[in-house]
Formats: structure tokens, C-alpha cells, sequence
């Protein structure tokens, strides 16, 4: 089991919480049309732009959009918990901490935007904040699903298993089909290593939502530690495709399944796969590793240096980037820097730096 060794960041465990946004906290509005609106535009066909923004992905223009109709509108509610929902996504958390802020004064009795802020802050990586806060909502009779969620994952976060366990299972008493209360549950069964339950939990995630890409992932690791090579690549390749359907970004199974292949000998499919994940998430380090490490079986070519200095530059704690690169250095008579790059490297085993972005590293 030792790729799911690498497995053991909590802080990865808590970037579950950017699917738990409530669908209370989405604006309101109508399609509409999405060119240019000049300044006579009307609260309604502004916020009907800003719905097409966010079904573009685009952030900012919702953002710019949003801020337009709150000029307008000061105490717009839906405009504003979109703001500070879209403020979130765009990891700007001190201003969508400040926009839920004045939701709170604004509206003192809902707990809306103190769920937003218990969001905000768990994804800040304060759940002792976070626990405050949706413990706040609960005692004021907020009993939705999405607030005890963020409830367990502090409790998990804070080394209080049996609470999470015992909040997640309370949800699913309650309603069995919660996709997203399973896949919690089957991620915490994967992180305390329970790998048979957390492969039958992954298994209930996609019978009640089929193209969950995540659950199909995590299935294709446990499959592949346990030496399945088939069901692990065809689970892998089931969340590729669903990921490349949905326009999503998720590197991961692109990366995962390179590697397998790789290991293989199936280099030209690894190198196929993993430029694929490159194109996909082009902040995903690890799918930069693979690259290189696929290529790098080949020859070293200088895709090699290019794809490994950008893991580094994406995650420069990377020990594992770092000696792949010193390597390649040696292999094509670099010395010099291959010397000083394998120093670094002893240097991050010797002191391991946490990933920026909570990620188990492989």
C-alpha cells in the first residue's frame, strides 16, 4: 500500500469544502444574454451577464458584474452572497470575508453568511474558527447538511475523529443519497488507511452520482495499491473522461494513471497522458512530475528540465522533483548543478518543507 502512504495530508482532506457551497448562497437570476451591457443597464440584465460569467468560469467578469449591481443595490442579499462566494473561489479571503461581514450586519438573523464564514475561514486553514462558527449556526437552529459538513471537517481537523464520524453518519441517517456526505465519509475511511470500507463508500458515491470524478480517483488508488491494475486504470480513465466532459480541472488521475503506465513500460501512453493532465491543470505539480518522470525513462530530453523546474516553481518543498532533476543534470553532464541541485534535495529530506497547497506529494 505504498502510494497511499503518500496520502496523509489533513490540509488536503480540507480542500473537500470548495464543493460545499451552499446552493442558498447562489444569486437568483435569469439567462440572459452576456455581451457587453453599457451603464444604463438594469439590475436584471446585470445580474443575468454575471450568471453567464459564472457559467463561462469567469470569475472576474462575475465579480466586476456583481460589484456593479451592489453600487446599485447596496443591500442586493443574492448579489452579495454570490460576491462573496465568487471572492472565495478566487482565494481573495479577506474580501469575501469583509463582503459576508457586512451580510452579517446587515442581516443579523441569517446564518447564511456566517456559514460562508466558517467556509472561508476552514479553507484559510482555521478550524478551530470554523467549528466556532458553524456551531454558531447550529445553536441558532441552521440544521442544513452542508453546515454540519463543514462541522465534521473541523472535528476531523482538530483530531476529534469521533465527532466527524459520528456528524458525517448522522447526515447520512438522515438522508443516505448526500453524494458529497458519502464521499466525506469515504475520504476520512481512506485517510485512516479503512481501505475496504472507503472503496465500498467510493463505490455508493458514483451509484447515487455517476460522473463523481473524485470518487472514481480515489477508487483507482486503492485498486492499484492492492496490485488490480485493470480496475485501477479503468477507474482512472472513467474520471479522465468525466473531468474532460465536464470541462473540469483535475490533474490527478491524468498524473495517476502515467505513472501506472510508465511502470509498465508503456512510456509513449504515459508521455500521452501526462501531457493531457499537464493541458488540463496546469497547476497541478504533480502532473509535471509525471511528465518528466515519463519522459525521463525515455531520454532526457529537455522537456525533462522544463516540466521538473515547474513542479518546483508550482511546490518548491518537491524533494522528489529536486533529485529527478539533479539526475537529469548528471545524466547530460551538468556536474555542477547537478551537485548543487541534489544538495537541496538532501536538504528537503533531511528538513521537509509542507506542500503550499496541502497536497501529498508523490
Amino acid at each position: 500500500m505504498c502510494s497511499l502512504r503518500m496520502v496523509r495530508s489533513h490540509l488536503r482532506f480540507a480542500l473537500l469544502l470548495t464543493s460545499l457551497a451552499s446552493a442558498r448562497g447562489q444569486v437568483q437570476i435569469l439567462h440572459g444574454p452576456t455581451e457587453f451591457l453599457g451603464r444604463d443597464a438594469s439590475v436584471k440584465q446585470l445580474t443575468a451577464s454575471a450568471r453567464g460569467s459564472l457559467e463561462r468560469g469567469d470569475l472576474e467578469g462575475a465579480r466586476s458584474i456583481l460589484e456593479r449591481v451592489l453600487s446599485r443595490e447596496e443591500r442586493n442579499k443574492q448579489a452579495r452572497l454570490a460576491l462573496t462566494d465568487v471572492l472565495r473561489r478566487m482565494k481573495r479571503w479577506r474580501d469575501a470575508a469583509d463582503q459576508a461581514q457586512i451580510l452579517v450586519q446587515q442581516y443579523p438573523s441569517d446564518t447564511e453568511p456566517v456559514y460562508l464564514l466558517a467556509l472561508i475561514a476552514m479553507q484559510r486553514g482555521d478550524p478551530h474558527t470554523a467549528r466556532e462558527l458553524t456551531g454558531d449556526c447550529v445553536a441558532r437552529g441552521d440544521n442544513r447538511p452542508e453546515v454540519y459538513k463543514v462541522l465534521a471537517l473541523s472535528d476531523y481537523l482538530l483530531h476529534d475523529k469521533a465527532n466527524f464520524e459520528s456528524k458525517i453518519e448522522s447526515i447520512l441517517r438522515k438522508n443516505p443519497r448526500d453524494a458529497e456526505a458519502q464521499y466525506l465519509l469515504a475520504r476520512y475511511l481512506f485517510e485512516e488507511k479503512r481501505y475496504g470500507e472507503a472503496l465500498n463508500r467510493f463505490h455508493t458515491v458514483v451509484a447515487i452520482q455517476p460522473d463523481h470524478y473524485k470518487a472514481y480517483y480515489y477508487s483507482g488508488l486503492i485498486y492499484n495499491a492492492n496490485g488490480d491494475r485493470e480496475n485501477a486504470q479503468t477507474a482512472w480513465m472513467t474520471s479522465i473522461g468525466i473531468v474532460e466532459r465536464k470541462q473540469a480541472v483535475y490533474g490527478w488521475p491524468f498524473a495517476d494513471l502515467g505513472r501506472a503506465l510508465s511502470d509498465a513500460g508503456e512510456t509513449d501512453q504515459a508521455i500521452e497522458w501526462t501531457s493531457r493532465g499537464v493541458r488540463n491543470d496546469p497547476a497541478c505539480h504533480k502532473t509535471y512530475y509525471e511528465h518528466a518522470r515519463a519522459i525521463f525513462q525515455r531520454r532526457p530530453e529537455p522537456e525533462v528540465k522544463r516540466a521538473l523546474l515547474e513542479a518546483i516553481r508550482l511546490d518548491p518543498g518537491y524533494a522528489d522533483a529536486y533529485y529527478m532533476l539533479g539526475r537529469y543534470y548528471k545524466k547530460v553532464g551538468e556536474d555542477q548543478a547537478g551537485d548543487q541541485i541534489l544538495d537541496r534535495f538532501r536538504d528537503l529530506k533531511a528538513h521537509p518543507v509542507p506542500s503550499p497547497y496541502g497536497l501529498p506529494r508523490q
